[in-house]
This record gives C-alpha cells, structure tokens and sequence, in this order.
C-alpha cells in the first residue's frame, strides 16, 4: 500500500508538470515557483528576466534571445542590451543608439511589451514611420522610474520626440518607489499581501501545494492570486478574463498611498517636460486603458459599474492633469474601443496587457498622428 501511494504521488506529479500550460490560470499560478525536479533549480514556469532596484523599482537584465513569459498563456522572445555599460538594459540595441536618435519611448510593462520583438508597439511605430526611436521601457515601474530613466538614458541623446506611456496603475508604483528607499511616512491601508515562506516540499511537490490550495490555507496565496481574474466573457473570437484584485487595488484613487503616488508622479511629470523642453524636444504622454475599460460591453456586466468606476477615476485625473498642465496627451481608448467593438482580441485572455494585434492597432494610430 505505501508503495503504491508512492509510486501514485509520484505519477501525479509528473503529470501536473506535463499539462502545466494546460492548467486552468489560478492552479498555474500557484504552481509557477516548483521546480520541475527535486533536483535542479528551473521552475514550471522561468524566472523573469527583471528584477527589483532601489533607484528605479525594477530593472532588466541583459539577455539574447531569451524566451520569457509575462504569465503561463502570455511568452515571448526577447532581446535586451545594457547600454553605455549600465546595470540597466532595455529593448533596444547600442549601434540604434550611437546613431541619430529621433525619439525615445518610456513607459512600464506596456512599453518594453508582452510580444516578441517585432509586435512591439515602438519598433512597429519605427518601422512604419522611419524614425529611429529608442524604447527604454522597464515592467513594473511608475512616473518616478520613467523619469529618472529619461534623464539617466535618454536626456544624453537629446530626442526630438518623447513619447511617455501613462497607465492607472503608475501612482501606485511611485508610491511603492518612494517607500523602498523609506521617502514616504504614508502607510497603506492595503498592503501587498506578504509572500509565505516556502518549504522544500513547497518547492519542489506540485501536488503538496495543490493540496494546500484546496484544504484551506489559501491564506498562503493571496500575493499570487492578486493577478488572477476570476470573471470570464465570450463574444464571437473574443475571449477574455476580467478583475483583477491587483488592478481594482492599485488603481483606487481612494487609497491615501495612492494618492501620495500621484502627487509624486505630478511632480515627476513636471520635471520630465522642462527636461525635455530645455533643449527643444517635444513630450508627448500616451494613456494606456485597462482592458476593462476597452471592453466595458463586456466587463461591466460582470464587474458593475462601480468597479469600473475605480479603474475610470485614474484615467480621468490624468485627462484633467493634462489638460491643467497644457501638455500634449493622447487617449488611444476611443480607437481601442472601436476595435473592440468590432470583435478584435487586443489583449491576452488571462492577462493585462496587450497582445500582438492590440500593439499593431496602437502603433498604426500613433503612426497616423505623427503623420499628422
């Protein structure tokens, strides 16, 4: 009997592993740090290539080639070189930067991209227009990071064009860059849940964690099931998942750590203009909307409306900060929307971000008001 128990043990975990990029998303993402052995250190699903930084929140390493996942459904190729000999590398290359630069791109996960090189709303934007513009997106990072990344990277270059992506979530993470280096007495009210210490049996038995799951200690999973949106819908060869607890959280402009991100990033803003205006350059801000807010025909009935409105309130601040401010913003949400509404899939299934199609709309748009 204790053989046979074994030796079942055994078989299920070989065959959780086989059919993990099967699983549903909330078991793939309880399941993604078990190594695939007992005996090596690579995980069901890689480790990313970025990493936390006390200046900048998070930085990527330099990689060739390198297949990456955002999340289980989300994986991509990606290439990135560390420029001038910085710990920081970007999705670009050093011999683009030695040239005439006509713009630089800064932004979060939306701008360094979830799509493999050549999908990437920038190159494709490049590509299309014939300029040489540089992305220095780094994933997760906020006002504070984009504008410490300009001045370190792109000010040296002195870009024509700076094109800053702005999505609901940026106060969030500036508040988050300001309490790493201890520049914030704010505490929130609505602290990340803390990761659980992991046991070798954490680790390494799929099947041990499967079992946690489901005999009530789901405690140990709140930091990982923020990401998991439980609420699905179907229209045509749409389909997509809505609400994530993460989201509706570090979008909630009622949150005082919030809101102390938001002045941060302001003022972040701020100095990013008269940098960029100090030469003669142009900055440019493109608001990136929730997925939500693309497909409100679809996510409200699921949502209601006043979820929506949380993730609305963010937009909206930074429509009236632009327009306070004069500074030049452009909202690609109408354009979205309307692909949206003709049944187009711009964002993955199961996560945030825009997949292949939804970096093409946006690019063509954008390529159409530099045209202009």
């Amino acid at each position: 009997m204790a053989f046979g128990l074994l030796l079942a043990w055994l078989l299920v975990e070989v065959l959780i592993r086989l059919l993990f990029f099967s699983l549903p998303p909330r078991l793939q993402l309880v399941l993604q740090h078990v190594h695939k052995t007992p005996f090596t250190d690579s995980r069901l699903l890689p480790d990313p290539i970025w990493q936390p930084d006390i200046d900048y929140l998070t930085i990527t390493r330099p990689v060739q080639n390198r297949v990456q996942f955002g999340s289980a459904e989300v994986r991509f190729t990606v290439s990135t070189e560390a420029l001038w000999g910085s710990r920081l590398a970007f999705r670009t290359r050093q011999e683009l930067v030695d040239r005439h630069v006509d713009g630089v791109a800064v932004g979060d996960s939306f701008t360094f991209c979830f799509t493999d090189d050549d999908d990437c709303w920038v190159q494709r934007l490049a590509q299309i227009t014939g300029l040489n513009l540089i992305n220095l997106g780094i994933t997760s990072t906020g006002s504070l990071s984009h504008a410490r990344v300009l001045a370190d990277f792109g000010m040296p270059l002195k870009p024509s064009l700076v094109l800053w992506q702005w999505f609901g979530n940026d106060a969030n993470e500036d508040y988050g860059l300001a309490a790493l280096r201890g520049e914030t007495d704010v505490q929130s009210t609505t602290p990340t849940p803390p990761a659980p210490r992991r046991t070798w049996w954490d680790d390494n038995s799929a099947l041990y964690v499967l079992l946690k799951l489901y005999l009530g200690r789901r405690e140990e999973f709140d930091a990982t099931l923020q990401f998991h949106a439980p609420f699905y819908a179907e229209q045509g060869d749409v389909r997509l998942a809505f609400g994530e607890p993460y989201l509706l959280n570090a979008l909630d402009m009622t949150q005082p750590h919030n809101l102390d991100g938001w002045a941060r990033g302001q003022a972040a803003i701020r100095q990013a203009r008269e940098m960029v205006t100090s030469y003669g350059g142009w900055l440019v801000i493109v608001l990136m909307p929730t997925k939500e807010q693309v497909y409100r025909h679809l996510s409200e009935p699921l949502l209601g409306a006043d979820k929506l409105a949380v993730l609305d309130t963010p937009y909206q601040m930074m429509r009236d900060f632009c327009a306070a401010e004069g500074l030049t913003c452009l909202d690609p949400l109408p354009e979205l929307q309307a692909h949206a509404l003709a049944g187009e899939q711009l964002y993955y299934t199961t996560d945030m971000h825009l997949n292949a199609r939804g970096n093409e709309v946006l690019a063509q748009w954008l390529a159409g008001w530099v045209g202009e």
